[in-house]
């Protein structure tokens, strides 16, 4: 039997986040990652899409004033080249920072920040730290 899902590779992957504030939670993606919005429905809808650099990629912004926002319940996370140009963009745009890097030598570093509405972000990039060989 052939694989029976055919992929939509134009917007292949969609990462919906609920949020409490839907016009807080657009300005933050536009404002401080510079997403483009591709879609609005309003907020009697309550959906917004924000295209990411990457082809296909999407945020959904979905808002639902019944619906109490569940932090944590999704982590997006961002590769970047440089954590430490990051952080410091970040901090400039009062981004909240949810502790230090944290370095996985080798491997990775990461950072967490929230977004407007809380929900969780990792900021991941190359390994700062080597081990020694």
């Amino acid at each position: 039997m052939a694989y029976p899902i055919e992929f939509n590779t134009k917007d292949l992957v969609y990462i919906s986040m609920n949020v409490a504030d839907f016009e807080r939670a657009k300005k933050f993606y536009q404002d401080v990652f510079n997403f483009k919005i591709s879609f609005d429905a309003g907020i009697k809808v309550g959906w917004c899409e924000l295209e990411l650099p990457i082809q296909g990629v999407h945020i959904g912004l979905n808002y639902n004033p019944d619906v109490p926002v569940k932090h944590g319940a999704t982590t997006l996370g961002l590769s970047v080249k440089d954590l430490d140009k990051t952080k410091a963009y970040l901090e400039s745009k009062g981004v909240e920072i949810t502790g230090d890097i944290y370095d996985l030598p080798d491997m990775v570093s990461i950072l967490n920040i929230e977004d407007s509405e809380g929900n969780k972000i990792q900021m991941i990039a190359p390994p700062r730290v080597k081990n020694e060989a």
